[in-house]
């Protein structure tokens, strides 16, 4: 029998709030496995670098591999790599369990109208997270950078705490509903972002950028920091309009 994965309510899916650490954990990563970004056989981090990249607890990772797991998403042995397993029959049970996974098709989008978006959206993210950012926030990133650094030679492990990045600067500027625009039209990216990491990506470039954004959001420039954002949305989509 299929295990559930959240908390229900008359309409079948708790709301996000109410969702667990693990929940979340599991959510980001069917998400990737559906979108393309991890596709079949792609190794997963490390149990100790996956709590690093989204800053859960070792106990929260191992839950939700232990569900992907068991839904046939993963294959887990010990002493050997978690790999994905990514077939047809898998990406239908992933839009079974999560429904609104079937409104992230890409190909109903082009690349240039997904980044144009994340332009409009993202800067001003930015923007808000150096207007608001605290020594608290500045910790997060900056740790956040330090897990980056280590995974210069791993393109798919740097890229999953990517999307953590993203969405760390979006919790920090502190506007929810620009957090969700932002979070889905990333998804939107997520198989484009693969073609780059398969073709002449440059993980210490998209890293070096990261750094130069953190230190303009932690500046608390606002301006700077949106100028520095749109800067790198529009590298990764040079990077990624040329990989296709």
């Amino acid at each position: 029998m299929t295990q559930v994965l959240f908390n229900t309510h008359a309409d079948g899916l708790a709301p996000l709030q109410k969702r667990t650490k693990r929940d979340h954990l599991v959510q980001k990563l069917l998400e990737m496995i559906y979108q393309g970004q991890l596709r079949d056989g792609d190794s997963l981090p490390a149990e100790r670098e996956l709590s690093g990249m989204f800053a859960v607890s070792r106990e929260t990772v191992r839950g939700a591999l232990s569900v992907l797991s068991s839904w046939g998403l993963l294959s887990v042995s010990q002493g050997a790599k978690t790999r994905v397993l990514r077939t047809e029959a898998q990406l239908q049970l992933c839009a079974q369990l999560m429904p609104e996974l079937s409104t992230l098709d890409i190909c109903n989008y082009t690349i240039e109208s997904v980044f144009e978006s994340r332009m409009v959206v993202e800067t001003n993210i930015a923007r808000l997270a150096a207007n608001r950012i605290d020594k608290r926030g500045r910790d997060s990133l900056t740790k956040l950078l330090d897990q980056q650094a280590k995974l210069l030679d791993e393109k798919i492990h740097f890229q999953l705490a990517d999307k953590y990045f993203h969405e760390k600067i979006a919790d920090i500027a502190g506007n929810p509903i620009l957090g969700r625009y932002a979070q889905e039209l990333y998804s939107y990216g997520l198989y484009f972002r693969r073609e780059v990491l398969e073709g002449q990506c440059k993980v210490d470039e998209s890293y070096a950028e990261h750094v130069k954004l953190t230190e303009a959001i932690c500046s608390g420039d606002g301006d700077l920091a949106a100028e520095t954002m749109l800067i790198h949305l529009r590298s990764v989509l040079s990077l990624s309009k040329t990989a296709r």
